[in-house]
Parts: C-alpha cells; structure tokens; sequence
C-alpha cells in the first residue's frame, strides 16, 4: 500500500508538493533552483516567507532535479521536517 507520507529530511520534488509540505508545516526548507519562472518563484519564496521556511537560491534546475534523483531539471524541492 502506497502512502502520501515521505521520509523526515528527505527531498520532496515539485511545485504542488512543496507548496503542501509549506502550507501545513511541514517543510525544514526549501531549495528553489536559480533558473526556474518567475512566477513560481515569487509563489514559493512568499509561501516559505509566511511559514517561516528558509529558501536556498543556489542551484539550477538540473542540479535540483539530480539531487532529487530524477531525469528531468526541478524547479523547487524541499526538506520535510523531522518530527
């Protein structure tokens, strides 16, 4: 039986999922590729700014989504907190 729930301090790719893991406390932090659309930017760094989630702006789209262990680039990831 699959579940929705992932590992503490293991990385959570994609948009929708991060913006879950910040909107019910769950995110340690959030790691936000340089390269990705402004728009999706702008969302993730005022979601983790109101839940008080630091943001890391270091990598690119292509390092995210290896760190991940993905094929393709990663626009935005996160460090699910460990309880």
């Amino acid at each position: 039986m699959k579940t929705d729930r992932q590992p503490a301090g293991k990385y959570t790719a994609g948009y929708n999922s991060v913006m879950k893991l910040l909107k019910n406390g769950e995110a340690e932090k959030v790691l936000l590729a340089f390269d990705c659309s402004d728009i999706i930017k702008q969302n993730v760094i005022s979601a983790a700014a109101s839940a008080k989630v630091e943001t890391d702006m270091k990598c690119s789209m292509a390092q995210l989504g290896a760190m991940c262990g993905i094929d393709v680039g990663c626009a935005v990831c996160a460090i699910r907190k460990s309880k």
